[in-house]
């Protein structure tokens, strides 16, 4: 099921059609962004670059475990 919100950043209005778990998933950071410090930008920047880079290294760990197993 689809979510329609409005978001306000920056003093720019959007309008966005989110599926409902998904919307879920970053809500926390959709509401972060509205009236954001520069310090709070950077740091949700670096927070969700850390989560996407901690979770590339463990899949391709998992994908080196699973090749090696099928040799």
């Amino acid at each position: 099921m689809k979510k329609k919100i409005s978001i306000s950043v920056m003093g720019e209005k959007f309008e966005l059609e989110l599926e409902e778990d998904f919307f879920e998933y970053i809500k926390e950071d959709l509401l972060k962004i509205q009236n954001p410090t520069p310090k709070e930008l950077l740091f949700l920047i670096l927070e969700k670059d850390k989560r996407e880079y901690t979770t590339e290294k463990t899949l391709k760990k998992l994908l080196e475990k699973i090749e090696h197993l099928m040799e």
